[in-house]
């Protein structure tokens, strides 16, 4: 299975991504956990920014890095019987770039296009208050180019205009733990893990 978190930077995706990868671990069922930008050479170059690009230049290389993460990475997991969880994928390039102004449909649509879609997107949804008060409390290098109150209101708005059918939304505000149980318990339901 190809399970994707998302959400606005600080709405717990990460942490959500690396409790499911400890459960999977712990019941020995085999996975990865990646994440975008990949650790691909695109994925590096796009990690290093520090001052957003033109958004057509953004979405060519996110979707540049992810093509190449799909070929490189979640492809050759799936064939192997791999879960793959992935931090990130082509949701976020709707909902960033679709805040410096592209369309976040035709994001989507063109990145469906170009690579695998998920079989599950647990997309985290917190206040924008929230997410910057967990960033302050956790990043001592401050916030990121991506991190701008202005910004993550703008894509908190997109992301709430998604409705795909692979798209389960999850209560960020909640606790980790209850978060996680919810996840878990979605899994169970679908065969995915005991």
């Amino acid at each position: 299975m190809f399970i994707v978190f998302e959400g606005i930077d600080g709405s717990g995706k990460s942490t959500q991504a690396h409790l499911l990868a400890d459960f999977f671990e712990s019941r020995r069922i085999l996975f990865i956990l990646t994440h975008e930008p990949s650790d691909g050479m695109i994925g590096q170059k796009l990690r290093s920014l520090t001052s957003r690009l033109h958004p057509k230049e953004e979405s060519r290389l996110f979707l540049e890095d992810r093509v190449d993460h799909v070929k490189r990475v979640i492809h050759p997991a799936m064939r192997a019987g791999r879960h793959v969880i992935c931090d990130r994928y082509y949701y976020s390039s709707a909902a960033y770039q679709g805040a410096l102004g592209l369309d976040p449909v035709e994001v989507l649509d063109f990145n469906r296009s170009a690579v695998l879609e998920p079989d599950v997107v647990f997309l985290m949804v917190v206040s924008v208050e929230t997410a910057l008060k967990r960033i302050e409390l956790s990043r001592s290098a401050g916030f990121s180019i991506f991190e701008k109150r202005k910004n993550l209101e703008a894509v908190s708005g997109i992301y709430k205009t998604f409705q795909d059918h692979v798209i389960k939304r999850i209560d960020g505000e909640q606790t980790e733990s209850e978060a996680h149980k919810e996840i878990v318990n979605w899994l169970i339901l679908r065969g995915v893990c005991t």
